[in-house]
């Protein structure tokens, strides 16, 4: 079909160069009688794109095509196809975007569609009641100076899918979560849920526990003091003596957990300032910790120190980081075979952070416990780990200290080959003792 389009054309051309000839013959001036035919088919070129201009400015309607043949004509059905298809495309494109549209209004959540320079570009009906936009006066404003908190600024920077948890610019009461997530080009949807029903449980939580825990000491104490009065008495009888011994084991074991607990409350209800803080030299800390860990748990680990970094220290809260220390190497000792190598290492990495190491030569945690390791009382062997008389928060402590002091903790292990825990402490922390 195509070829006959073309066929049309060449046989245009053939009767421009026919004229040529006829006309050269008759008057004998075949220069002017070829240049004299080839304007009139320039002409005729020229006019046919002026139909087709005129019929494009219009709209391209199909009752304004202008008359055509050969290759003309094709053209013009090519238009006319092409615009059908865009048509069609943009029909279906509009439903697709009325749809998402009607799925972001009816979600429970504030969503704010933000473009790349953070300008409000849409919102649904529930960004008015939890960030109080207004579509019609905020369309084009950016979030940053209608929600003027400096987490959402850092969030807005970073441009990567991560949740935050704010106090509402318009009612401190309410706390927001706010989550960015990328989508198609620069685009990013901000959606922002109301979370002060689950603070509030939180908060009961740690406050029950906190009571809970001040509220056993003591009694736990007296306990405790009673078994070991009865475990001295010379005259006890001898089938109450290993009762007696269990209980008071056990009764030692509850009072581990309600200091760790405490100190979880502690950790988790105060804020970490710079009075509290001062430079520690962690070299120092780690030799004293790891020394107290050979003489009281009398263990058979070699620990290998040859990779602590003297030239650096640490400005933090000083009982903090001991602790935070001492969990890692015990947990280490504890929960690997006895002969096996530790190797704890406080290192400078390149951007100026300081890295704290403590990599065992154990059994390895299997990949699905790492990701809870951190949470309360979450023992990857239930049994072992009562055996040793662990509470289950060494971790849960170690991640709040690492929050409290800006630093990461990161936690890798392999079946069979062992296991390594990280605090990465930011560079704004680290001093360097050399210069």
């Amino acid at each position: 079909m195509q070829r006959e389009f073309w066929t049309a054309e060449y046989w245009r051309l053939a009767l421009v160069l026919f004229g040529g000839i006829v006309g050269g013959s008759i008057t004998g001036l075949w220069l002017v009688s070829f240049v004299i035919v080839l304007l009139v088919y320039i002409g005729w070129l020229l006019f046919k794109l002026r139909e087709l201009h005129h019929w494009l400015e219009k709209g391209s309607k199909s009752s304004l095509v202008p008359d055509s043949s050969g290759i003309w004509e094709q053209i013009n059905y090519h238009i006319q196809k092409t615009q059908k298809l865009s048509v069609h495309r943009k029909r279906k494109t509009g439903k697709v975007l009325k749809r998402f549209q009607g799925i972001i209004t009816s979600l429970p959540y504030a969503t704010v569609v933000l473009t790349g320079n953070n300008e409000i570009d849409w919102a649904n009906k529930n960004s008015a009641k939890l960030l109080k936009l207004d579509l019609k006066k905020d369309r084009g404003q950016r979030i940053e100076n209608l929600i003027r908190r400096p987490d959402v600024h850092k969030l807005l920077d970073k441009n990567k899918e991560k949740e935050i948890e704010i106090s509402s610019p318009y009612d401190e009461q309410k706390k927001l979560a706010l989550q960015l997530i990328p989508i198609q080009g620069d685009l990013k949807l901000l959606i922002a849920r109301d979370i002060s029903e689950r603070v509030h449980l939180q908060q009961m939580r740690k406050n029950f526990i906190a009571n809970a825990s001040h509220e056993l000491r003591t009694p736990l104490t007296v306990i405790a003091g009673y078994l070991e009065i009865m475990r001295n008495e010379e005259q006890l009888p001898e089938h109450l003596q290993t009762a007696v011994k269990a209980a008071s084991e056990q009764s030692a074991r509850m009072q581990n957990i309600i200091e760790d607990l405490l100190t979880l409350s502690r950790l988790e209800n105060s804020e970490l300032n710079a009075k509290q803080t001062q430079p520690l030299d962690i070299t120092r800390i780690v030799i004293n910790l790891c020394h107290d860990e050979k003489t009281i748990t009398d263990n058979s680990h070699p620990i290998n120190l040859d990779q602590l970094d003297a030239s650096i220290q640490l400005n933090g809260e000083e009982a903090e980081i001991i602790s935070l220390c001492q969990n890692l190497i015990h947990n280490a000792v504890r929960y690997t075979p006895d002969g096996t190598e530790i190797n704890v290492i406080w290192e400078k990495l390149h951007n100026g952070s300081a890295r704290f190491s403590v990599i065992d030569r154990g059994e390895g945690i299997p990949l699905e416990h790492l990701s809870h390791l951190t949470e309360r009382f979450y023992r990857v062997d239930k049994g072992r780990s009562q055996d040793s008389g662990g509470t289950g928060l060494g971790l849960a402590i170690v991640q709040h200290i690492a929050q409290r002091h800006n630093a990461s903790l990161s936690i890798d292990s392999e079946v069979g080959k062992g296991s390594k825990f990280e605090v990465i402490f930011p560079a704004d922390r680290i001093i360097n003792t050399s210069r």
